[in-house]
């Protein structure tokens, strides 16, 4: 697993690859120790083979794109991965409700496995499970903390907020 750190003007963001997919997008100054629970090491640091994962990621955040556009790869349960990939599905600056997505998924009754699943999600950005909202419209969880899940929604709204 090679990694390399992302750093924007208020925090830095792990990167982590695998074969040349991106694997995990970390928390705002997490240590190496929050990938860990998502894959499996040895990790080494290789900042060459990151920077198209890092160039993506900065395009977005600076909402140059409105997608990110890298080899993918994620392992988890057969409705983690249908979770994940719904997510994927979700349009630039749309939000869909926990109970959208446990339709979409066709598990309507599972809101707290939809939940778990969200919640789980180890290439936060990438796929983007900030567009995922309470159905009273309240933010819910985010495993990148709710200040960066509001300036997600935010910079998916026209604005400019700086990360």
């Amino acid at each position: 697993m090679q990694y390399s750190w992302l750093k924007m003007p208020h925090h830095r963001y792990l990167l982590v690859a695998d074969q040349g997919s991106l694997v995990f997008v970390g928390s705002p100054d997490a240590s190496l120790s929050e990938a860990a629970r998502y894959v499996t090491g040895p990790f080494e640091q290789d900042e060459q083979r990151m920077r198209p994962f890092e160039a993506a990621l900065v395009a977005y955040l600076t909402g140059q794109t409105k997608t990110i556009n890298v080899p993918v790869a994620f392992r988890g349960t057969d409705l983690q991965q249908a979770t994940w990939q719904y997510l994927q599905t979700i349009p630039y600056g749309e939000t869909r409700t926990y109970a959208q997505v446990a339709t979409a998924v066709h598990h309507a009754n599972a809101f707290q496995a939809i939940g778990n699943a969200v919640g789980r999600n180890p290439l936060m950005m990438v796929i983007p499970c900030h567009r995922v909202l309470r159905k009273d419209g309240g933010l819910g969880g985010f495993r990148g903390g709710l200040a960066l899940k509001r300036k997600l929604l935010a910079l998916e709204q026209g604005q400019q907020p700086t990360f």
